[in-house]
């Protein structure tokens, strides 16, 4: 087989007892005792490179064809070299898909970095503060704040700063899942459980998130019921697919945010209180922008460059008139109107 690797020629031999090459290597073929044995050997080829070789020992006989074995090994031969192939192409994409994760990991880990947040009040930096610390724990985190104030990019920042930032991030949009879905887009279901249930069942949020970070954004907004399920799941780390019996563990971090007031929805009965201790380990407060205006012109800096590579367009600047108006304005839109309020403006030219 050597020789085969080496030439990429096939190699037959009728007899192995009169062919030098087997002199002294007979003994170890047990089933080769007393018997005329023909050897065929023919390289594996993957496109004009052999690598490898495939060989067969058979029981000689008067008037073998030897055209017709070696035609068979070649057919097999071929079959072998394109599943090579096939597992090649599926090894390169498999490496090329864990560089390409690990690089958007690390643009994440880079993007979410907090030193690369926009803000310098002393608002901001009291944010910052708490993220540092509360980044390496598992504690849970709420997060509150006017909507547009930029919930969802702290709850990033929180994770992808932590020990579980090469984990899943696992984004609930609460408000967005109707009541008739939320159980099973959060805890999966299994095959049959209801009526049009995936054949094969299907895996929830909290297990998509298993050794990461699940962010419930606007938690307020689920119904008495699902609290109450979201809830079992933050005391018993464990829980049941939709139409299961068996607990499914994990290991999760949870953030949740909200834009409301959570002791008003407490007071009137829309939050449950034992909930909200469960989630507020650690309550981190979002202040609106017009408590920060001195960040604005830095704001309107980072958001012209975004914007302008966004539309592949060259990067424009505020005159100073309008940087005046736009301190002077409430932005009860926060951030998100500010962004759009660029943007629109880069849109007219």
């Amino acid at each position: 087989t050597g020789m085969v690797v080496q030439t990429g020629k096939e190699v037959v031999v009728p007899d192995i007892k009169k062919d030098p090459r087997f002199l002294g290597k007979t003994k170890s073929r047990t089933h080769a005792k007393g018997q005329r044995v023909s050897f065929f050997c023919v390289p594996i080829k993957l496109e004009s490179r052999t690598v490898g070789a495939l060989s067969v020992d058979r029981k000689a006989s008067q008037g073998d064809d030897f055209e017709a074995n070696v035609r068979l090994l070649g057919i097999i031969a071929t079959m072998i070299a394109q599943a090579v192939k096939l597992n090649n192409l599926v090894e390169s994409d498999r490496m090329r898909l864990r560089d390409e994760n690990a690089r958007l990991r690390r643009e994440l880990k880079t993007k979410f970095n907090i030193h690369n947040m926009v803000g310098n009040s002393n608002a901001m930096h009291e944010v910052y503060r708490l993220i540092e610390q509360v980044a390496n724990s598992n504690a849970t985190v709420l997060i509150r704040g006017e909507s547009g104030t930029g919930k969802d990019l702290v709850a990033h920042a929180v994770h992808y700063n932590s020990l579980r930032s090469e984990k899943p991030f696992v984004k609930v949009n609460c408000t967005a899942l109707p009541e008739t879905l939320l159980e099973s887009e959060l805890f999966g279901y299994e095959k049959g459980a209801f009526t049009g249930a995936n054949k094969k069942g299907k895996m929830g949020l909290f297990e998509l998130a298993h050794m990461g970070t699940i962010f419930l954004d606007e938690i307020a907004d689920m119904s008495l019921e699902a609290q109450s399920k979201v809830l079992r799941v933050l005391e018993e780390l464990q829980f049941e697919r939709v139409g299961g019996v068996s607990p499914i563990k994990i290991d999760v971090r949870v953030i949740a945010a909200t834009n409301k007031d959570i002791q008003e929805e407490i007071s009137k009965g829309r939050f449950r209180e034992d909930l909200y201790y469960r989630v507020n380990v650690v309550c981190l407060k979002m202040p609106p922008l017009r408590q920060r205006r001195e960040d604005i012109p830095a704001l309107c800096r980072h958001l012209c460059r975004r914007i302008a590579d966004l539309f592949e367009m060259p990067p424009r600047s505020v005159s100073p008139q309008a940087m005046a108006a736009l301190c002077r304005y409430g932005w009860p839109g926060n951030v998100r109107e500010l962004a759009n309020v660029i943007q629109h403006g880069y849109a007219l030219g």
